[in-house]
Order: structure tokens, then C-alpha cells, then sequence
């Protein structure tokens, strides 16, 4: 089966449409979310509504979707992420909010492992160093394990010539990897309506479960549109202003 994997869309329903549009032309057949559909934009119930259509989905709770529904400290973020959250939970509907409220905080499949942030921490803790990659290695039984949460392309797999390392990369656009069986792999597929990695594009993934390959793919959208929403809303003009940096 194929799987358009997503993760941190943050209420940008431009960047969100414009990567569904890309997994139609890859001819994804079901749908993986690492987290973070709210937070920092704002589109948050259209957001919530579009991916709760998607089927089949298999989608897990992010620190941003926590916060909004008060199960995680606000204090826990810097001062523009509480300026969301803050503006977020009012405009949430209770159906968005129940949605939010359903997803669990890991999800295990045959095919795959998802979780937000990391397997031993998956609200909190951002992966990012090969260390942490072995640290997690026995908090998670099926590989790959996608993950969100630092808006990075990174991608983890266990150094078959050395048991106690890790092999990193940084995914570019169009780039393949296959993710042997029997070794332990972690894939962040970026941030579809935050990238951080100084690309603007939305980003996302596609993975094939039989040829175990997973390709990343940058997607362009209306990113001033985006601004002049958040404008609108009042939201703080640095949130605003990073999208068009992709930092």
C-alpha cells in the first residue's frame, strides 16, 4: 500500500490542500499524520475537518493539538506559540476538539511505527542526534517509525557496521531511501505548514510498504494568502513572517 505521510500542519490549510493534491499524482492509497494539525495558523477547524476525511488515516496527537485542548501546559512554549494556542482554543469547534481529543499519542501498525516527537517521548522530546536515535531504539518494535514535531527532514537507520552507532541524512526533495527490514529506521517527513529547514515548501513523504521506500516531496502553495489570513486573525507577525523564509 501507499502512504502519504504528513506531520505539523499547523492550521495552513493552503500548504495542507496543496499536499493532498500532490499525494493524489503519487496515487497514495491511505494517509499517515504525525501530529500538530493546530497551532501557529489559521485555519484549525478546516484543518481538523480535512484531515479527519481522510481515509484510511492513521494519525496521532502532537504537543501543539495537546496544548490547544488543555492537556499540556502553555507554559511548555515560547510567547508566539501560546499567542496561537490561545487564539486557537477559542476558535476550535467542538468537533474539531473532540477529533483532537480521540488521537492517541503513538500508534503501532504491521507496517509501521507513529509518534510525534519520539518513541520513549512522544509529546516532548525532538529527535535529532544519532544518540538519540539508538537511545530510542528499544522504545519502538516496528519499523520505520515516523515522527514530527522539529519541522527537519531527518532521517535515522541503525549502522549495520556498528551495532552501537547510527547512520543521519538530511532528505532532499525527490530523494528515495529504502528502509531494510530488520533494522531500525526513523523518518521525519518535514512540516507541511511550518518547514524550518529554510525551503518555504510544504513538505511531505510518500512510502511505498511492500518496496519499504520512502521518497520526500517539497510542495509549493499560496503562501500569501496564508499571511494575509493570519493578518487578519491578528496572529503575531513573526509567525507570519517566517513562512515566507521556511524558517
Amino acid at each position: 500500500m501507499i502512504w502519504g505521510v504528513f506531520s505539523d500542519v499547523h492550521s495552513n490549510i493552503e500548504a495542507l490542500e496543496a499536499v493532498l493534491d500532490a499525494f493524489k499524482r503519487h496515487d497514495v492509497e491511505g494517509f499517515v499524520c504525525c501530529g500538530d494539525l493546530v497551532g501557529y495558523g489559521p485555519s484549525p477547524n478546516e484543518v481538523v475537518e480535512r484531515v479527519a476525511g481522510l481515509k484510511p488515516l492513521h494519525a496521532v496527537i502532537g504537543n501543539h493539538d495537546l496544548a490547544v485542548i488543555g492537556r499540556m501546559d502553555l507554559a511548555w512554549f515560547n510567547p508566539y506559540a501560546q499567542a496561537a494556542a490561545i487564539w486557537t482554543r477559542w476558535k476550535l469547534s467542538k468537533e474539531a476538539s473532540g477529533f483532537l481529543e480521540a488521537m492517541p499519542t503513538r500508534l503501532e501498525t504491521p507496517e509501521f511505527t507513529i509518534v510525534h516527537g519520539s518513541p520513549r517521548s512522544p509529546s516532548e522530546e525532538y529527535l535529532l542526534t544519532p544518540q538519540q536515535f539508538v537511545d530510542n531504539q528499544a522504545h519502538y518494535k516496528i519499523s520505520p517509525c515516523f515522527v514530527g514535531h522539529s519541522h527537519l527532514t531527518w532521517c535515522f537507520s541503525k549502522d549495520e557496521a556498528n551495532p552501537f552507532g547510527a547512520k543521519t541524512h538530511i532528505l532532499a526533495d525527490r530523494e528515495r531511501v529504502v528502509c531494510k527490514p530488520n533494522i531500525p529506521w526513523v523518518i521525519n517527513p518535514g512540516s507541511v505548514g511550518q518547514p524550518r529547514d529554510h525551503d518555504q515548501r510544504a513538505s511531505c513523504g510518500v512510502y511505498d510498504d511492500v518496496k519499504r521506500e520512502f521518497t520526500l516531496l517539497r510542495v509549493p502553495y499560496d503562501i500569501p494568502t496564508v499571511q494575509a489570513r493570519m493578518k487578519e486573525a491578528g496572529l503575531p507577525d513573526f509567525l507570519i513572517m517566517r513562512l515566507a523564509y521556511g524558517q
